[in-house]
């Protein structure tokens, strides 16, 4: 049977290809850049199971394996100190897989059922009996002669020839398609110009595209909610982040089964392995419903950080080179 996406695995795969070529260009390559070729090689290795995968199931298993792989990856390029020509290519490349992968993740797993049969009245034309159709949706070899105009008429009794499109009204011409208004999160561009912004290499933050950065917080209404984040190397809690890369613009998925509604405040205490812990504000940016069985995900609730201090954000950086990211779409 094998992945039905296996063709989408291997258009990520093959465009892995580029980010690998555009790290290992320089011949005196960083150590943290190192590490990073080493991600990318791993996700190269997830996707090609993915491709080759048996059953649906094993598929989707990979490309999620992938996709954590290449979050973490995109947050720690963010944090290239050193001069790298690369890592703005490498950056793009990896933006592109993540947007083909992501809504893979989201794409049910069983297949779909067989449709139901229409009545023969409700089906169009061309799939009707012959017996059924009107003389006109009939092909021109099952009409009656009278139907069709005789090939000796003269030029003034046959039927006008159809038009060139160049000569046809604009009332007969189809409009031309267009892209709808809203689409989802997963098909729309990461960014005017489609691609996220990196450090650039003078070590300056380059501006990110108001489109990957997260909606304005709530103003909060009373106290703030009180939460405690524990985080280790196999909670099902884990830090997230987007389309920007940037940890800062991310937050924690809190795994739990009394999530607050969204846009609630609260004051978060994050604690991490070995007694690190910070502290930091935050609001319920989205809600994983426990009772929502056709989801494959946990149930628990995506905590956006607030004004995240610069100590913490070394903290979460040492983490997630350890572990990687869940990815959540802006």
């Amino acid at each position: 049977m094998g992945y039905s996406s296996a063709a989408e695995a291997r258009q990520a795969r093959e465009a892995l290809g580029k980010a690998l070529e555009a790290l290992q260009q320089d011949e005196d390559v960083p150590q943290e850049v190192l590490g990073i070729i080493q991600n990318v090689a791993k996700s190269v290795g997830a996707l090609f199971e993915a491709e080759y995968a048996s059953t649906e199931p094993d598929g989707k298993t990979c490309v999620k394996n992938a996709l954590g792989t290449l979050s973490q990856t995109l947050a720690l390029l963010q944090d290239v100190k050193s001069e790298h020509a690369g890592a703005q290519t490498a950056t793009e490349s990896i933006a592109d897989v993540i947007s083909i992968l992501f809504p893979l993740t989201n794409k049910p797993s069983g297949r779909p059922g067989p449709r139901s049969r229409r009545p023969a009245s409700q089906r169009p034309a061309s799939q009707r009996p012959a017996s059924q159709r009107s003389a006109s949706q009939r092909p021109a070899s099952q009409r009656s002669p009278a139907s069709a105009p005789p090939a000796s008429a003269p030029p003034s009794q046959r039927p006008p020839a159809s038009a060139p499109p160049s000569q046809r009204s604009p009332a007969s011409v189809a409009p031309a398609s267009r892209p709808p208004a809203s689409a989802p999160p997963s098909q729309r561009p990461l960014s005017p110009s489609g691609r996220p912004s990196i450090r650039p290499l003078s070590g300056a933050p380059a501006p990110i595209p108001t489109s990957m950065l997260p909606p304005p917080a709530p103003i909060p209404v009373g106290e703030r909610q009180p939460v405690e984040a524990n985080l280790g190397a196999t909670t099902q809690s884990n830090f997230y982040v987007g389309f920007s890369g940037e940890i800062a613009h991310g937050g924690v998925f809190l795994a739990t089964y009394e999530a607050f509604p969204k846009d609630t405040s609260v004051k978060m205490l994050v604690t991490l392995p070995g007694g690190f812990d910070f502290e930091c504000d935050g609001y319920v940016r989205f809600v994983r419903d426990p009772m929502d069985f056709m989801s494959e995900s946990e149930p628990g609730m995506g905590i956006q950080f607030e004004g995240l201090s610069a100590e913490a954000r070394d903290l979460v950086l040492r983490f997630i080179r350890r572990r990687p990211p869940i990815f959540y779409d802006v």
